[in-house]
């Protein structure tokens, strides 16, 4: 039986189309994959402002690396491993410019709110207790919680074992309870929580 695709998965068609230079399955390609890089670059990063010009060098940088891509490899992990090293540099890049410039941090930003928030308020809070994770933190989370990547797939592009990636989302989501918590006590930390700071798809 076929194994089902998930909604960040390329078929191995598309990328081949690609590959050939063929203009439309570009398209289709920059189409279907720039939604989820710009939501991985708004999570890790935490501002929406930088990830608009960052998701659009990671696909150019994508573009760019797909003509070395060994096509018997998984995309998926490969994808969600070049735009965390991206995002990576672009976080050192900011700080240093900050830093010379002496300006405080955008409010933070969440990627999706409408799949976790139903008002502004709400967004708001989220996006703040977001940018309280340490990086690591938050990247796991991120590319595990927050895009639906497996915890496989999260372990190879964070480049650590499913064990530190769970440890790490463990850690993500008992700082997110305890921040959201005495608000939102649908957050609170109750075992059977379906939300998405508790649950934990393998």
């Amino acid at each position: 039986m076929t194994k089902p695709r998930t909604e960040t998965e390329i078929a191995p068609e598309l990328l081949a189309a690609v590959l050939a230079d063929d203009p439309a399955a570009f398209d289709l390609w920059y189409r279907s994959e720039h939604p989820t890089v710009y939501r991985l670059c708004v999570g890790l990063l935490a501002e929406a402002a930088e990830a608009e010009d960052a998701a659009q060098d990671a696909m150019l940088h994508l573009h760019d690396k797909l003509h070395h891509f060994d096509v018997r490899r998984a995309y998926e992990p490969w994808r969600n491993t070049v735009v965390l090293n991206l995002c990576r540099d672009r976080l050192r890049r900011m700080a240093t410019r900050r830093a010379a410039e002496s300006v405080e941090p955008l409010p933070p930003y969440l990627p999706r709110p409408d799949e976790v928030a139903h008002s502004r308020e709400l967004a708001q809070m989220l996006q703040t207790a977001l940018a309280e994770l340490t990086p690591r933190e938050r990247e796991a989370f991120v590319l595990r919680d927050l895009s639906g990547n497996s915890t496989a797939a999260t372990a190879e592009a964070l480049g650590v074992t499913a064990g530190t990636v769970r440890s790490l989302l463990t850690l993500a989501r008992r700082r997110l309870r305890r921040l959201l918590g005495p608000r939102l006590p649908e957050y609170s930390g109750a075992p059977s929580s379906s939300s998405v700071v508790e649950g934990d798809r393998s």
